[in-house]
């Protein structure tokens, strides 16, 4: 009995210490209960966040010692013996530590880690791709240092990571994207089987942040009844809805304070709606309104025509629609201001596209001002967008 109470107050006084990273506290523990594991466990905790390797090697030997089977004290002690320079020591720790825990995904990931600075690429995979799958936590930097070691070779990153999983395989796609990775990017979407909405999400928008346009509208594509087609806009007449805040391809609608952006039945030149933008006063000019990202061919001739009307619109920077290069943003052409007399009236614009284009945006937004602030008030209707190659004219 009275060893146990030993045992509980040394057990506290070493948590306290612990906590507080006091060394003299996990000493005076260990006076209570010197062959107790936690408390040895305790001590070596602190020595080692102070830098004082050998005490804390000595203090988790004893915990390990103390109590074999626990996979804890043996994981602290090859952290520690690897800070002290044992690597060999380390590993040995770590892989005991593993087989007092062979489902656990932290002693994996360390020892991975240490193999992978000490010896062989591959068999320090095998230990982190066991991390992975354990623990998805990992997989980022698992997936980081694949590509770290495998010298940015994407065929290599993948013969090291062995993907298998949906939960692997979205996570790669996203990576590759991110590093511009065309064909490996889409091949690990098109090996998954099922797709969480914040996955497709961030895949979308890391390739659409590389410039990987293609690859965007097969993804885009998958998950819209409605595809994204090379020389042609999406809803080009409004008579479908516009989503607000929509990663992807159709028509982008951009908040901007004192700018309402809604679909009108009133108003339209065809079919059932237009778009209609109502200025209340001031905005900032050369922000994006309402956009589309369209695929095109690279170096071709194109025309866009459009139908615009406006209402008593007033600005010194009044709108205008732009067509940029969606990769590099180079700007191809830009109407006149739309802020012309009432009534609809057809405008059409002239572009080339680049020699390695895939994309196009065609935009809404108001011409440079040189005043601060510069309001814009009044209303102008969009509506009937054609998009077609010269030849087809």
């Amino acid at each position: 009995m009275w060893q146990a109470v030993r045992i509980g107050a040394g057990r506290t006084l070493a948590q306290n210490g612990a906590s507080r990273n006091d060394p003299s506290a996990t000493a005076r523990a260990l006076s209570w209960s010197p062959n107790d594991a936690s408390t040895h466990t305790a001590h070596g905790q602190v020595l080692q966040r102070l830098g004082l390797y050998p005490e804390a090697r000595s203090a988790l030997e004893r915990a390990a010692q103390l109590r074999p089977r626990d996979y804890f004290p043996w994981m602290l002690l090859g952290v520690t013996r690897d800070l002290a320079g044992d690597q060999a020591g380390a590993v040995a720790a770590l892989r005991q530590s593993i087989a007092d825990a062979p489902t656990y995904a932290k002693p994996r990931w360390l020892l991975g880690n240490l193999l992978l600075r000490s010896a062989g690429t591959d068999e320090a995979f095998q230990e982190l791709r066991f991390a992975a799958v354990s623990d998805e936590r990992y997989l980022p930097n698992v997936i980081d240092l694949a590509w770290g070691a495998s010298g940015h070779d994407p065929v290599r990153a993948l013969a090291l990571l062995q993907p298998h999983t949906d939960a692997m395989h979205l996570p790669l796609a996203i990576y590759f994207a991110r590093q511009k990775q065309r064909q490996p990017a889409i091949e690990q979407f098109r090996a998954a089987k099922t797709y969480s909405d914040q996955d497709v999400t961030a895949l979308l928008t890391e390739l659409l942040k590389a410039g990987l346009f293609n690859e965007a509208a097969e993804v885009w594509n998958h998950f819209h009844e409605s595809t994204a087609s090379r020389n042609s806009l999406r809803n080009a007449n409004f008579e479908q809805a516009v989503p607000v805040g929509e990663t992807g391809f159709g028509w982008q609608i951009n908040l901007n304070d004192n700018v309402t952006i809604s679909l009108d039945t009133d108003e339209r030149q065809s079919g059932d709606r237009s778009l209609r933008i109502d200025f209340k006063g001031n905005s900032k000019p050369e922000a994006t309104l309402v956009s589309q990202i369209v695929l095109v061919e690279p170096n071709t001739k194109y025309l866009l025509r459009f139908q615009a009307n406006s209402k008593e619109l007033i600005s010194a920077a009044p709108p205008v629609i732009l067509i940029n290069d969606a990769a590099t943003g180079k700007s191809l052409a830009q109407s006149a201001p739309l802020s012309g007399p009432g009534g609809w009236r057809e405008i059409s614009l002239e572009f080339t596209t680049v020699a390695n284009a895939e994309a196009v945006v065609i935009a809404l937004a108001r011409q440079p001002c040189a005043n601060s602030p510069c309001p814009a008030v009044g209303t102008l209707w969009l509506d009937s967008f054609v998009l077609k190659r010269w030849g087809e004219i």
